[in-house]
């Protein structure tokens, strides 16, 4: 079982791991949430325009899964904006958007979703496959991307960040 599966089952294991990244400043508690979840979307905003822009040239299919994973890391952190913290690690935000989302504002496909794009290096269906197409677009040589994989992997980015910002409202 990752990390986040633990995360997700227990509460209490989430919590503590929580507070030791609060401890660690790894999350920071935040007093101005309004400007710093807008920057977030903002930054969504500018992902997605490239991934569109990326589409309609119809090439740069690897540039595609990399804005889009970028988009879903940034609708995290805006989330996180909303609830009064900041992160500076894929594995802290994911456990603070457990922590702070699960059940209230966020299913557990939700986090599964956001799980599969941040954890890093470990096999875990969709999202973990988003993250590792993510490093090979940004850092391979050799492999390419379909328009098919780029438009799967828009569609699920659309649906959470669309998620994200009616829970922002």
């Amino acid at each position: 079982m990752l990390n986040w599966e633990k995360w997700v089952e227990s509460k209490e294991e989430c919590k503590s791991e929580f507070d030791r990244y609060l401890d660690k400043k790894i999350i920071k508690r935040e007093e101005e949430r309004y400007s710093l979840s807008r920057s977030h979307v903002a930054k969504v905003n500018r992902n997605l325009d490239f991934v569109n822009h990326l589409l309609e040239r119809k090439e740069f299919y690897d540039w595609i899964i990399v804005g889009c994973y970028y988009s879903i890391y940034h609708a995290a952190l805006a989330l996180l904006s909303k609830k009064g913290f900041s992160s500076k690690n894929h594995q802290a935000t994911l456990c603070s958007l457990i922590y702070l989302c699960l059940g209230d504002e966020l299913e557990k496909g939700d986090i599964e979703l956001v799980a599969r794009s941040s954890i890093e290096k470990e096999e875990v269906s969709y999202f973990v496959e988003a993250k590792d197409k993510r490093e090979t677009a940004s850092y391979g040589v050799g492999e390419e991307f379909t328009k098919d994989e780029a438009l799967d992997l828009k569609e699920k980015t659309i649906l959470f960040v669309n998620r994200v910002r009616r829970i922002l409202e």
